[in-house]
């Protein structure tokens, strides 16, 4: 698939598990410019290439930026659903951040003094089954749509979402507005459908909400073959 004008083959596929978002992988062909759309996900990166390999612990994006994906390197991410954490790693702290951990050739890698194992794309869920069991992953997925204040205070449920997904109510609505803009997008919905039913006033809000969170013109992300 054509990613950014440049050859990369992008998978992403759902995943079965309660915790885990998607899983993708990307093998560039060639030096490659993506842009990492905003996310409200924390994610496992796999690395892989000749040289070295490495895991990368990457908190929620809020904003897009721009990194180069090297030929000849396998890419496989695991993207944990919002309210679902990494012991030692708080999502807030590393809002546009990351931690990368040494790993050896077979995705072999250290956590928490324990040795894990980073499986393929096909069986990437292993190892957040794993981390769950030994206690290094927890919380649940928060149902955005579905959270409700009836017996919280503003302030309590302001901290209760930030606790647990690192972002603010308002940040992580519109995070997650954006995503769904952005699956919309690639479905073909009209534009003025999609202003209409998520909230926004008319098609230039929410061009300028997709300019601010996904980098690129809605007319752009129609040929984009990945997700976040």
């Amino acid at each position: 698939m054509n990613m950014n004008n440049t050859k990369a083959v992008w998978t992403e596929r759902p995943s079965k598990s309660e915790l885990v978002a998607s899983v993708w992988m990307c093998k560039p062909t060639e030096i490659t410019p993506r842009t990492v759309l905003a996310d409200p996900c924390t994610s496992i990166i796999l690395v892989k290439s000749n040289e070295r390999t490495k895991i990368v612990l990457r908190g929620p994006e809020t904003k897009p930026r721009n990194e180069h994906y090297m030929p000849d390197t396998t890419w496989i991410g695991i993207r944990l659903y919002p309210g679902v954490k990494l012991k030692n790693f708080p999502a807030q702290p590393y809002l546009d951040c990351s931690r990368p951990i040494k790993a050896d050739n077979d995705g072999r890698f250290l956590f928490e003094g324990t040795l894990l194992s980073f499986q393929d794309f096909d069986n990437a869920e292993e190892l957040i089954e794993q981390m769950r069991d030994l206690g290094y992953v927890s919380g649940e997925a928060i149902d955005v749509q579905g959270v409700t204040r009836a017996e919280m205070s503003t302030k309590a449920y302001s901290r209760y979402i930030k606790h647990n997904t690192g972002l603010s109510p308002y940040k992580l609505h519109q995070l997650h507005r954006m995503t769904k803009v952005f699956e919309l997008i690639q479905d073909g919905v009209p534009l003025a459908t999609i202003a209409t039913n998520q909230g926004f006033a008319d098609q230039a809000h929410l061009h300028r909400a997709v300019r601010q969170y996904l980098g690129h013109t809605p007319k752009e992300l129609l040929r984009w073959p990945q997700k976040p």
